[in-house]
């Protein structure tokens, strides 16, 4: 597994060492009705958060679109880390990725911590400069509303603030940090 991380979601320079990162393994409901198993690698203190957020959303059947490291979609040197917009426009839900945040060059993400996670990007996008990414044709009235975020009493959203994480809101909807 760190092989395959290795220049793609860690390289030299992250902030945080490979003895800091566990990956996390949990079931979830796929958006089919069956129940799939994904990773997710976090910081090594929010792991047990972490496992518990998806346990919660598991026992509500939640939909996960799907749950890979990020670093199954490659090397972005935009980015200099994996390749998080080929990972949101799969609808990917992850974790770490030291990367830098997304139009603003030269900042580290949270993620490169292991601090965030997103779920279901391409149904709950950021707002960028550009528009909706990583879905720029994205409408709330097409989208389910098990899969999109409406609020931050959404029952998602209340998972993830239970176990103490922050929901950053309407502006990137996919994403949750501690």
């Amino acid at each position: 597994m760190w092989r395959s991380m290795r220049g793609r979601s860690w390289h030299a320079g992250c902030p945080v060492g490979r003895d800091q990162l566990r990956v996390v393994r949990v079931s979830y409901w796929a958006f089919d009705g069956y129940v799939r198993r994904g990773e997710i690698v976090v910081h090594a203190q929010h792991a047990r958060a972490t496992a518990a957020v998806f346990t919660d959303l598991f026992r509500m059947r939640a939909p996960i679109r799907s749950m890979y490291r990020v670093d199954r979609f490659g090397w972005s040197s935009a980015l200099r880390g994996a390749d998080d917009y080929a990972s949101m426009r799969a609808d990917n839900t992850s974790g770490f990725n030291c990367r830098q945040v997304v139009g603003r060059p030269g900042t580290r993400s949270p993620h490169a911590y292991g601090n965030s996670i997103d779920i279901n990007p391409w149904e709950n996008p950021f707002a960028s400069g550009y528009g909706w990414t990583p879905n720029s044709t994205w409408q709330r009235r097409t989208t389910p509303a098990a899969i999109t975020y409406r609020g931050a009493n959404d029952p998602v959203v209340a998972v993830l603030r239970r176990h103490g994480f922050r929901w950053l809101g309407f502006a990137d909807l996919h994403h949750f940090q501690r």
